[in-house]
């Protein structure tokens, strides 16, 4: 490495440039290995250091009001640097903060963090401290400004080295996505090109002579090496035997296998009983909901009946999760444990959804254009160093982060709508990954999929999913909101706009774009008149595009100009919805919306008959004898089917959709992000029909299930008329390891612009913060909006940190791992989480030991979806909208107690339990815990006495 870069890192009072202020600087000027320079120095931000930031970096408040001022510094960090590249982790921060102030704005830039992720492609995090513990870097990253200069250059030095042992093929793939792609690290695969040649002339070798022998080895392009798939299908037997019940269940009793194989197994007889009933109601054929409480161990309850099951009959057995979280347990715990239990082998997998898989056809059909923006290339980039390592294809292994790689991901992904397999060479040399993965669910016992995918299956008539008879939907109480989610529709001004963007338009004297600029392109190694039809009708088809976005754009317009009417400048500052139903449609700026979208649907439907067209010229004058006219031939068709069914879902939407479907807009804080949605109403009639009915035996089950004892709820939404039940409880003694504390002296919760808000907000700020020095932090407080969330840690957070605790919350730029791997690692913290946060977080021992439900988690009633699915009750607040409310809060609590050892207080702060006839609902859907009520004043004594036997001082 000849040139010369600088690492540079600061420390700031908060992440945003336009509000917030450099406290320290620290640079690296090194070429290679070699340090060339340092540079460091502290600086007086002119304000208070937040805590969390003092905390964080060890800066103190005095030292960095001791320290130069920014504007005397800046000059010689300029002069430090010079005009050479500046690498850094995540550098775009740090370079907002300079270029804010004028500094830097010139210099190269690369960034360690878009490096690490092409590079390192199966890292667990890519945080700076973490990548260098992996990379075995052994200085610190500090957070503090040198050190973490520092370590970016170690970062970069191993990443150059890594870039240096790749084949030569991927190198020169990667350098020519980057330079067409206009990525600024085409400098960096340059020279690690340049290095590798000289390398591998001069006989040594950098990384390995292995790598130099792989990169000789392979000449064109980056190889795709996928082994022959050899899998025998599973076919069940004719007459299935029933498998030994009392059998399997020993392997969980006391003594029994599990006890042996897994030392501190606790013997569970709620366990116990639940494998029982599954085994039995799959001997049976019957379906059944099982409620299993927290620490039951339901996993292994129904894995082992089901693999008996499976492996005895040859009859595979389908299980679908909500989560991935859930889906990971099961492959990398349960299902291990499972196969050191039983005395015969199984194949258990996962399969996903199209979207999941690489497309090599697509893959090769961006490398052949190159990329078209720094996105394209670096997510190519990403591509072509994990393709040779890959066995699944699965996007999961790439740690796809941002919308923008999602969306690109998607142009590449199997779920392509021209895939056709007959035409595709990938498929008919065994290089598809999702076919790959089809087939091998096709030999497997257990194929573990989500809900959304097993929703797939039912809509496309069970095509996606290979046969099964049998069904476990475990967190069941999801299943209807999939359902809706799956099946429905959405779409939007940019969904319309990139369809016909996809087409392309012909522009004259500058050629056409798109889908149709491929076929123009095509046609040119034609016969004259194949050539001189083709491209009559991409005329035709261009100027069919022009006309439609034209009155798409008006439609939307209109759409736009009545939801300013209908939503108030108050409510436009946050997300809405706007059901379309019978009364809107009456009102009279419908008409307009009607006008117009009848105008779009006309050039839509024309456009529609120009590429049927198109598809039948193609068929016909070139019999797709090239594996590039058939090609072509899939695109058309496939974008004629995707414009064909967002034509008939908007119509449903503007000029009545039936009965069982429900219409709405929703609109962002920003106008501009307005979407139309439609989704199915009777989500139990799907259900009933399509796995009740149809399957041999459907097993539901879930923690939360009942609402006061009770599965009358969850039979009404998925029609699981004559499902058989069980609920077995927890083991856990609730009764004395888990207080819940109603406050009973602050104002009933009510909406930000009412009565009475400002008081219960300052009274509930108060009493989380006494709390939370109480009990030390240690502490989840449960939202159920983010408007309040983040006003309460405004709030907070001064108060707090004065006692040396942290505030973390949920939309502060962090991700849920993050928030969570935080909040375990550092006791003296409350994390602050809306939705996402009611669920699925595991957390055991003191870590949590406090868990706060701030409101009754109801449905909001004006929800489209939910006001519709209400309005089938007779009395939709107590038969529908409590029970959803009492099924969350359920969740939520049991977040607090994971294991027998854990010991915990929940606090909720929403009287109305106590005042409203729904209250007990509530309260009786609790497994067993103390329950007490008190003023708040007392909250502090009364949560430190339960959780340590302390008065407080």
């Amino acid at each position: 490495m000849s040139r010369i870069y600088v690492a540079v890192d600061l420390e700031t009072t908060g992440l945003d440039p336009e509000r917030d202020a450099i406290i320290e600087i620290g640079a690296v000027k090194f070429r290679g290995d070699r340090v060339l320079d340092t540079f460091s120095t502290l600086i007086n931000p002119g304000r208070t250091i937040p805590y969390k930031i003092v905390e964080l970096t060890g800066i103190t408040q005095a030292e960095a009001d001791a320290a130069p001022s920014l504007h005397s510094q800046l000059p010689r960090l300029a002069r430090f640097v010079g005009r050479a590249p500046i690498v850094g982790h995540n550098v775009a921060f740090d370079l907002g903060f300079l270029k804010r102030h004028r500094v830097l704005q010139q210099n190269p830039a690369l960034d360690t963090w878009e490096l690490a992720r092409v590079l390192v492609p199966h890292a667990d995090r890519y945080s700076l401290g973490q990548l260098a513990h992996e990379l075995g870097i052994t200085l610190p990253a500090t957070h503090r400004a040198l050190d973490d200069a520092c370590v970016t250059h170690a970062l970069f030095t191993v990443l150059f080295r890594r870039a240096v042992e790749l084949p030569t093929p991927t190198l020169r793939d990667i350098l020519q996505a980057a330079r067409q792609g206009r990525w600024s690290a085409a400098g960096f695969f340059d020279d690690a090109l340049r290095a590798a040649s000289r390398a591998t002339s001069s006989g040594t070798s950098i990384g390995a002579q292995l790598a130099a022998q792989r990169r000789s080895r392979r000449a064109g392009r980056t190889a795709i090496l996928i082994k022959p798939l050899k899998v025998q299908p599973l076919q069940p037997v004719d007459s299935p035997t029933p498998i030994p019940t009392d059998q399997i269940a020993s392997l969980l009793r006391e003594g029994g296998a599990l006890a042996l194989t897994f030392p501190g197994y606790e013997y569970r007889p709620e366990q116990v009983q639940m494998l029982e009933a599954v085994a039995d109601t799959l001997n049976r054929g019957d379906n059944l909901l099982v409620e299993a409480g927290t620490g039951t161990g339901k996993s292994l309850a129904y894995l082992l009946p089901a693999v008996y099951w499976a492996v005895q009959n040859r009859d595979r057995v389908v299980i679908s999760t909500n989560t991935i979280n859930l889906q990971q347990q099961l492959v990398h715990k349960d299902i291990p444990q499972v196969r050191e239990l039983v005395p015969f082998e199984f194949e258990a997998v996962v399969l996903k959804g199209r979207s999941h898989y690489l497309c090599v056809a697509q893959l090769e059909r961006l490398r052949k254009r190159g990329p078209r923006s720094p996105d394209e290339a670096r997510l190519l980039a990403k591509i072509l160093v994990w393709l040779p390592s890959t066995l699944t294809g699965e996007d999961e292994e790439l740690a796809l982060y941002s919308k923008t790689e999602r969306a690109l991901w998607a142009q590449i992904s199997a779920e392509y709508p021209g895939c056709n397999p007959d035409r595709c060479a990938a498929y008919a040399q065994g290089q598809c990954f999702f076919y790959r993965a089809r087939r091998r669910a096709e030999g497997a016992h257990l194929v573990i999929v989500n809900h959304a995918l097993l929703l797939s299956d039912v809509a496309a008539g069970s095509r996606v999913l290979p046969p099964y008879n049998h069904l476990i939907v475990d967190e069941a109480q999801h299943l209807e909101d999939a359902t809706a989610n799956q099946l429905g529709f959405e779409a939007d001004h940019s969904t319309v706009s990139g369809l016909l963007r996809e087409i392309g338009r012909a522009v004259p004297g500058r050629g056409a774009r798109g889908l149709l600029g491929d076929v123009v392109a095509a046609s040119r190694e034609a016969a004259e008149a194949t050539r001189q039809g083709l491209r009559e009708r991409v005329v035709a088809l261009g100027e069919a595009v022009d006309a439609a976005q034209g009155d798409v754009d008006e439609f939307f317009q209109a759409l736009t100009i009545l939801v300013r009417e209908f939503i108030t400048p108050r409510r436009r500052r946050y997300a809405s919805r706007l059901r379309v139903d019978h009364g809107l449609r009456a009102q009279p700026g419908w008409d307009a919306v009607e006008i117009a979208w009848d105008n779009a649907s006309t050039q839509l439907s024309r456009l529609l008959e120009h590429l049927a067209t198109l598809a039948d010229q193609i068929e016909a004058l070139t019999g797709l004898r090239t594996p590039q006219w058939s090609d072509l031939y899939s695109r058309v068709v496939a974008v004629q089917r995707r414009l064909g069914q967002l034509v008939d879902r908007l119509n449903q939407l503007v000029f009545e959709a039936d009965g069982q479907q429900v219409c709405w807009i929703s609109v962002g804080a920003q106008e501009d992000t307005l979407v139309l949605h439609i989704a199915p109403l009777q989500v139990g009639t799907l259900v009933h029909e399509h796995l009740f009915e149809k399957k041999r035996s459907v097993i539901m089950t879930s923690a939360t299930l009942r609402v006061a004892e009770r599965f009358d709820f969850i039979r009404e939404r998925l029609h699981a008329w004559e499902a058989d039940e069980l609920a077995v409880g927890s083991p856990f003694d609730y009764a004395t390891s888990t207080l819940v504390y109603l406050v009973q002296d602050i104002p009933e919760p009510c909406l930000p612009h009412q009565p009475g808000h400002q008081e219960y907000q300052r009274l509930l700020e108060t009493g989380l913060v006494e709390l939370v020095k109480a009990v030390e932090g240690r502490t989840m407080a449960l939202f159920t909006s983010y408007q309040q969330l983040r006003t309460t840690a405004r709030a907070i957070a001064g108060r707090l940190a004065q006692a040396g605790i942290s505030v973390l919350e949920q939309g502060d730029g962090s991700s849920r791992r993050q928030l969570l791997e935080n909040f375990k690692n550092n006791p003296r913290t409350v994390l602050l989480g809306t939705r996402s946060f009611w669920e699925g977080v595991d957390i055991p021992g003191e870590a949590l030991s406090c868990l706060v439900i701030v409101r009754l988690p109801f449905a909001v009633p004006t929800d489209p979806l939910y006001a519709a699915r209400a309005e089938q009750f007779d009395n939709p607040f107590f038969d529908y909208f409590v029970p959803e409310a009492v099924l969350r809060f359920l969740q939520g609590f049991g977040r607090l107690i994971r294991t027998r050892d854990d010991r915990g207080i929940v606090v909720v702060f929403d009287k109305r339990l106590l005042t409203k006839s729904y209250g007990p609902m509530f309260l009786d859907s609790l497994p067993g815990p103390t329950i007490r009520q008190g003023p708040m004043s007392a909250l502090p004594t009364e949560a430190r006495r339960w959780l340590w036997g302390e008065e407080e001082n």
